[in-house]
């Protein structure tokens, strides 16, 4: 959309979508087929995978990694909603600097993902994952980080 900022040397791939009012810093890579939804915005250096999905008003820190295919989701009853019907509660995802989202992930919505977070391919995110924490599996569940993870965490995103 000519509404959106993107950054510098930030690279937008084919048939991604960025929308209305997004704000994209320097140094990104937005795959092939993702949708951003509008007003959203993603910190630098931070890399957005292939048909991932974020809804409007999601908000990605700075180095923040999301695998290829991952769903985040704003609604928590979705229907088709009738012209009348109020407005929905929109609950976009918040995902701090430095968290890695494998592929495959679910993100439901009002989920805050922390700072250095670490979520495995596949999981089911139905709550906030601390900073620096791990979770994985349906319904994801916590796991101990490798303790390399947590001492390079910090500079990755510095």
């Amino acid at each position: 959309d000519p509404t959106a900022t993107i950054g510098a040397l930030t690279q937008v791939w084919a048939n991604a979508g960025v929308l209305q009012d997004v704000v994209i810093g320097d140094g990104c890579s937005i795959g092939r087929g993702a949708e951003i939804g509008r007003g959203s915005t993603i910190g630098n250096r931070s890399r957005i995978g292939w048909n991932v999905f974020l809804p409007p008003n999601s908000v990605i820190g700075e180095a923040v990694f999301v695998g290829p295919g991952v769903i985040c989701t704003d609604d928590a009853h979705p229907r088709v909603h009738l012209p009348s019907d109020p407005p929905y509660n929109a609950q976009p995802p918040v995902i701090g600097d430095g968290a890695a989202i494998g592929a495959g992930v679910i993100i439901l919505p009002g989920v805050t993902i922390g700072e250095g977070a670490r979520i495995a391919a596949g999981a089911a995110v139905t709550k906030n994952v601390p900073r620096y924490t791990g979770v994985r599996g349906v319904p994801a569940r916590y796991f101990d980080l490798p303790y390399k993870w947590d001492a390079l965490a910090p500079a990755m995103i510095g």
